[in-house]
């Protein structure tokens, strides 16, 4: 629990903004919701003891609160969990997850991917406390055409295909790129 408040606090001072607490148990694991701000436009949805499956906290982001995505974080971490106690592989940047129904209502995005936290300032992604190393990584919304580009193609690829189109990763009622 100790770290967990440590990563809530690291969260806290960089986003400029306290947040909310919530348990998840599908993953047995708390979440923390921290509202926008004006330098941070955006709801940021943060786990906060994935860490103990394999050093990796996970982020979702919306411009407006929907508490369905503290559902999608706790279903997507409690599968990174379960991967973890199963083979000892942790979350990695090009991971794909099914959310089982969309991400929002009215969007086609069904899926989840596991990206670095390009939007933090420089030096937010890696937390340490002198013993633990935590990595925390965006989950971006995907479509299932985009799942399976990335699974043909790979992710470097689609991050072109996805900088080619504009796409605003916020936007989770946006159309598929393919």
């Amino acid at each position: 629990m100790l770290v967990a408040r440590q990563l809530y606090d690291h969260c806290s001072r960089l986003f400029g903004s306290d947040g909310e607490l919530y348990y998840t148990e599908k993953a047995d694991t708390l979440l923390a919701v921290f509202p926008p701000t004006r330098e941070r436009g955006w709801w940021t949805y943060t786990t906060l003891e994935l860490h103990r499956s394999g050093g990796i906290e996970c982020m979702l982001y919306s411009y407006h609160f929907d508490g369905a995505f503290i559902s999608h974080l706790g279903r997507v971490a409690a599968e990174v969990a379960r991967r973890w106690e199963e083979t000892g592989r942790g979350l990695a940047n090009g991971d794909v997850f099914a959310l089982g129904k969309p991400i929002q209502k009215g969007s086609s995005l069904q899926f989840v991917l596991a990206t670095p936290a390009d939007f933090e300032v420089e030096g937010f992604d890696l937390f340490t406390n002198g013993s633990d190393v935590v990595w925390f990584k965006m989950l971006h919304a995907i479509s299932g055409s985009e799942a399976e580009f990335l699974s043909r193609e790979g992710l470097a690829a689609l991050e072109r295909q996805f900088a080619d189109a504009e796409v605003n990763s916020l936007d989770v009622m946006r159309p598929p790129v393919m």
